[in-house]
């Protein structure tokens, strides 16, 4: 019996009840018999009618699209999805009034569903709104469901669904949630087309088959078929992902994220990597400062050096020593998608790429924002003398102070600056003595701040992380006249599981102030190793380890802050470790590295040679799985009955009349045969045949393995007469 029902063309929403019920519910006798005889859950899933099978899949398909799409569009699939179901749908068709009512929810819901998505994009164009549009789709066909023809186009249409989510993400979890909906749209696949089988017999063989036999196919495409480089582009997306520094920095901006164990980026050093304590990974440069919050400055020039080397490099470049200006530092970063065009390297960076622009503060700026993961090229040269010779503009933005605010601060910077001699160094050593000499601590449960935030944090709480310290210590030196900016980025980091790459989490955000001094232009001074030195010189998992509930506050709810941590943190490593192979191997399986590996493995050298093994390959593996299938399906002989089978074969060639027939059996054909044989040595041949078949079918050799030496002994006698006859 079929699941689904071919109802003739003219019936489009008006059908049985009675003939609905009994195919989607699977209300006869034979399967609720089915469903009955199965104990185990998997079983009566497996038996499932296939009406139900197309539900799950919706259920499944559309789910992982949830972080992405919006909500009333995944409520709308919710109540598509429970409208289906058979004693729902059942109900609208009692009268022609309900189903004109279904038919009219079916209408107003894609409509609806237009215009939310226009009012939701505000275009018509767009990644997301062609992922949600295809969803909307796929949605409004479930209200359609009612022939088998009608379930195949659900079906397909699932596959693109699911195909669509690679266009937003394509880490480990989502190709694990695309392999599961598969499995589950070959499974509905499969129910559609088994017609009968109430106990879903069979059907978990069938995917098999189906899997085991697309697999080595699709390694091999993997590896051989051509990475040509696209027609056009596609910006992915992807909105869950953000960055651990922000476009302005106020006390509190890192308090969460200095508890993440998130990853930031990977870096893969070419030679030696520089020591802990000088991996500062510079992104934004905070000039503008309104007594609460830091912001980067919009006078600021950008360059593309990948064009022409910017004046500001060129002039930093020739500071630099001539034995290192032939030996920069080079690395590579995988940056994880921020949703942000701002990109990170070491004091000081420089990259050479066209869609990489490097502005005046050195900053990278990516030309469209990363909404994906991001792999680019890094140069470092150091040391570097960065704007030996300020100019009156840049001094005057890293002068300012708001006319009002934070006295005590000022009076203080004033008295320290005054007892040094009007000397910068000393200066800033005078602050170091005084933050050491006062009850300051680091941690990541400060206290919440107000208005005169700088003299809040350095006269009453004294309890912070870098971003309070570097934001006081550099209103300190505006404060004294000397010219000083916020750095934001992260700081250390630590090796991976295997060691071979430099893994940096949310948890090392960081910030450190830059000052700048007569004769030695920007220098980096990081007032949070006055506290905490071992935060820069362990890197922050140290200090976490170190201090252990310390850090995130005291009492009980510290402690259970402490272990989610710790259990987070291994779980995070294992997950990112993942990650990091899938990307790298198989995402980032490009047409460099499949050269290179072809190139190393099969000694190709051009595209000719890679097709040619490609289909040598694939029509390999295709043989194979043909000749295992004909083996499993070959029709397959007892001992006893090939020697007969192949003397019908032989035989009927002469004469087909002569052969055996499939309904006559064996020694009635031989019978047969013996009459119509005029020779008598061949009847009396035929005799002992037939004397020999049953010995090893009927009688006392029969309940004996064939293997038993006394059934072999027989079975070769029928051969040799079998042989002596023909």
């Amino acid at each position: 019996m079929s699941n689904f029902k071919r109802y003739p063309s003219n019936e489009t929403v008006a059908i049985s009840l009675a003939s609905f019920e009994q195919l989607a519910l699977g209300q006869n006798s034979n399967a609720h018999a089915g469903l009955e005889s199965n104990n185990k859950w998997h079983r009566k899933l497996l038996a499932l009618p296939a009406y139900y099978w197309v539900l799950i899949t919706q259920v499944l398909v559309i789910l992982p699209h949830a972080a992405h799409l919006p909500l009333w569009l995944m409520g709308f699939a919710i109540v598509s999805v429970l409208a289906q179901l058979p004693l729902i749908k059942a109900k609208f068709k009692k009268g022609r009034r309900l189903k004109r009512v279904y038919q009219s929810m079916q209408m107003l819901g894609f409509l609806l569903g237009l215009a939310g998505l226009w009012l939701t994009y505000n275009t018509a164009f767009g990644l997301d709104m062609g992922v949600a549009f295809l969803v909307l789709c796929l949605i409004s066909k479930l209200w359609e469901l009612y022939k088998r023809r009608d379930a195949y186009v659900v079906l397909n249409l699932s596959l693109f669904v699911l195909a669509a989510l690679f266009l937003m993400d394509q880490g480990i979890i989502t190709t694990l949630a695309v392999i599961v909906g598969v499995v589950i749209v070959l499974l509905a696949f499969i129910a559609l087309n088994d017609d009968g089988n109430t106990r879903g017999d069979g059907r978990l063989r069938t995917l098999g088959v189906l899997g085991v036999g697309a697999l080595p196919l699709l390694v091999v495409l993997f590896l051989f078929f051509p990475r040509l480089p696209p027609l056009w582009s596609v910006q992915l997306s992807g909105q869950q992902a953000t960055t651990g520094v922000s476009d302005s920095m106020s006390p509190g901006d890192f308090a969460n994220l200095g508890q993440s164990t998130e990853l930031a980026f990977r870096v893969e050093f070419d030679g030696n990597r520089p020591p802990q304590q000088q991996l500062y990974w510079r992104g934004l440069v905070f000039s503008n400062f309104d007594g609460v919050t830091w912001r980067p400055s919009a006078k600021q020039r950008q360059w593309q050096p990948a064009l022409q080397s910017p004046p500001w490099i060129k002039n930093a470049i020739e500071t630099i020593p001539d034995e290192a200006k032939a030996t920069p530092n080079s690395y590579q970063i995988i940056l994880e998608p921020t949703q942000q065009n701002w990109l990170f390297g070491l004091d000081y960076p420089f990259a050479q790429q066209q869609d990489i622009s490097i502005t005046s503060n050195f900053t990278l700026l990516k030309d469209q924002p990363v909404t994906q993961q991001l792999r680019y090229d890094v140069l470092q040269f150091a040391p570097m003398r960065i704007d030996s010779n300020l100019t009156e503009e840049s001094r005057r933005l890293n002068l300012a102070l708001p006319n009002n605010g934070n006295p005590q601060a000022r009076a203080l910077a004033k008295q320290l600056f005054a007892q040094s001699g009007s000397d910068p160094v000393r200066y800033m050593e005078a602050i170091e003595r005084w933050i050491n000499q006062t009850d300051f601590r680091y941690t990541l449960s400060p206290p919440r701040l107000n208005n005169n935030r700088i003299d809040e944090f350095l006269f009453e709480t004294k309890a912070g992380f870098c971003e309070h310290y570097s934001s006081s210590f550099t209103f300190m030196l505006r404060a004294a006249g000397i010219p000083a900016r916020v750095v934001a980025g992260y700081q250390g980091g630590e090796p991976s599981r295997n060691g071979n790459v430099w893994e940096v989490r949310q948890m090392d955000a960081h910030a450190w102030t830059e000052v700048w001094l007569e004769g030695q232009g920007w220098i980096r001074v990081d007032p949070t190793a006055f506290v905490a030195p071992e935060r820069v010189e362990q890197g922050m998992e140290a200090l976490t380890q170190a201090q252990g509930a310390a850090m995130f506050g005291d009492g009980a709810g510290a402690q259970i802050s402490y272990q989610q941590y710790q259990v987070l943190q291994t779980l995070r490593r294992l997950s990112d470790q993942a990650s990091y192979y899938w990307q790298k191997d198989v995402v980032g399986y490009d047409q460099d590295k499949q050269a290179d590996s072809l190139l190393k493995w099969f000694n190709i050298r051009s595209i000719m040679q890679q097709i040619t093994w490609l289909a040598i390959s694939a029509i390999t593996i295709m043989a194979i799985l043909v000749f295992i299938i004909w083996q499993r399906r070959r029709k397959r002989w007892h001992p006893a009955d090939l020697p007969l089978a192949q003397l019908s074969k032989r035989i009927g060639k002469g004469d087909k009349s002569l052969a055996r027939t499939d309904n006559e059996g064996q020694l009635a054909w031989l019978e047969r045969l013996a009459e119509a044989m005029g020779s008598k040595a061949a009847q009396a041949k035929i005799v002992q045949i037939k004397q020999n078949y049953r010995q090893l079918r009927y009688g006392y050799l029969s309940p004996l393995e064939t293997r038993d030496s006394e059934y072999q002994k027989v079975l070769k006698q029928l051969k040799r007469n079998v042989r002596e006859l023909l």
